[in-house]
């Protein structure tokens, strides 16, 4: 009877794959480096211009340029290998970090200098991200595929905890400058580590694929996948909501609260914490199979946490209201991540993760760009749960649309 029985199920098998596991190591590196870059540029944006605006305007830069840039890149990662393009673009990244670093240490950044070194690392940015998404496929076996996107954004999430804390020290007791260097010096690790890496056989590129020239037949196959869309417009109304609110948190620090650095280290120490559990509940168990309806369930349960964070009386109660909705909004992430890699087509991946990058990316900047520039006039509370419900809505109508029958 036991040679019936499916084998266990375990999320660190993964791990055994050597260039996976290289590619895990160099990323959580990076990605530390990348958290400890955008506090260290959204605590600067705040001290430099104290306005809600510009704040959403550099948070807008930094994500922005996904929207016009990542199916490109996606077609660009279908069309090449993958590693290179990934390494030429943090190439990039790393002279941003280091010039930035410079100019903070010689105390000559101003509000619009940062917006310009943003954007430039927003535009690397939007260029890497299919590839490094579309990239674990060509590592990572199929049946160990949940396990890697679940361990990578379980990475991602613990990077996102550790990287505020230390960059909030070295903001206090060193100089923001300092944030950045170790920004950029994270980044050429993961660089020298993907110099290392080696994919499956087997996974070639699709034969005469031109850069840009499958860009309109990504979104033709999007278009025509029903789940892959849905799973899509929830990623984007999610990060609207949540993903701009996250970016928005100096403000929500110092505005609602009057917490200043501290309370800014501790909502996103918070966020990150919530991520991190969600991660690890999902990582420990095998995928279910509740597929796009149990994504916008997920959804629901961050927008409502949302609505109960600019409600809260108190910081303590906002504390537990951020932890609720990363821990869904984690949860959402990572089943719509793993979703979208085993539904796709292996030729047309890259345009896919594009078309995803553009949406994750391009969403929070979209939100916090909303939310900054309403609050200049109506506060901080009317805009975060106008965005909230408009994100709900959709997640409703999702999940009343993919029920299953009885």
């Amino acid at each position: 009877m036991s040679a019936g029985k499916s084998p266990r199920y375990n999320p660190l098998l993964a791990l055994r794959d050597l260039h996976y596991r290289r590619f895990a190591i160099g990323s959580i590196i990076s990605v530390l480096g990348m958290w400890m870059q955008k506090i260290g540029v959204a605590w600067l944006a705040w001290e430099l211009s104290r306005s809600p605006f510009w704040l959403g305007l550099i948070a807008a830069a930094d994500m922005l340029p996904s929207i016009f840039l990542s199916s490109y890149a996606g077609s660009l990662a279908d069309a090449h290998d993958k590693i290179k393009v990934l390494r030429r673009a943090q190439s990039v990244a790393i002279v941003q970090s280091l010039v930035l670093a410079m100019l903070s240490w010689a105390g000559l950044t101003t509000v619009e200098v940062l917006f310009g070194l943003t954007l430039v690392l927003g535009i690397s940015s939007s260029l890497e991200q299919p590839a490094r998404l579309s990239l674990i496929r060509e590592i990572v076996p199929p049946d160990y595929l949940h396990a890697a996107v679940a361990l990578n954004a379980l990475s991602f999430n613990l990077a996102r905890f550790v990287g505020p804390v230390i960059a909030g020290a070295l903001i206090s007791e060193v100089n923001v400058g300092i944030t950045f260097a170790v920004s950029g010096l994270a980044i050429a690790c993961f660089s020298y580590t993907l110099a290392v890496i080696r994919v499956q056989r087997g996974m070639a590129r699709p034969a005469g694929t031109m850069p840009g020239s499958g860009t309109a037949d990504g979104f033709r196959y999007v278009l025509r996948h029903r789940g892959v869309l849905a799973t899509l417009g929830l990623m984007g109304f999610s990060g609207i909501s949540v993903g701009g609110i996250l970016q928005m948190l100096p403000a929500v620090a110092d505005a609602l609260f009057a917490r200043g650095i501290d309370g800014f280290v501790a909502l996103m120490a918070a966020s990150a914490l919530g991520s991190i559990v969600s991660g690890t509940v999902t990582l420990l168990r095998p995928s279910s199979s509740r597929g796009v309806p149990g994504i916008a369930v997920a959804a629901l349960c961050a927008t409502a946490s949302l609505v109960a964070l600019a409600l809260v009386p108190g910081f303590h109660f906002a504390l537990i209201a951020i932890f609720c909705m990363s821990f869904a909004n984690m949860h959402a992430g990572i089943a719509g991540q793993a979703l979208l890699q085993l539904e796709s087509e292996p030729g047309k991946l890259g345009r896919v993760m594009g078309i995803y990058s553009m949406i994750i990316r391009g969403g929070p900047a979209v939100g916090s760009f909303l939310i900054g520039a309403a609050a200049t006039f109506v506060g901080m509370v009317i805009p975060v749960i106008g965005v909230a419900a408009l994100a709900a809505c959709y997640a409703a109508i999702i999940a009343l649309a993919f029920r299953r029958p009885r």
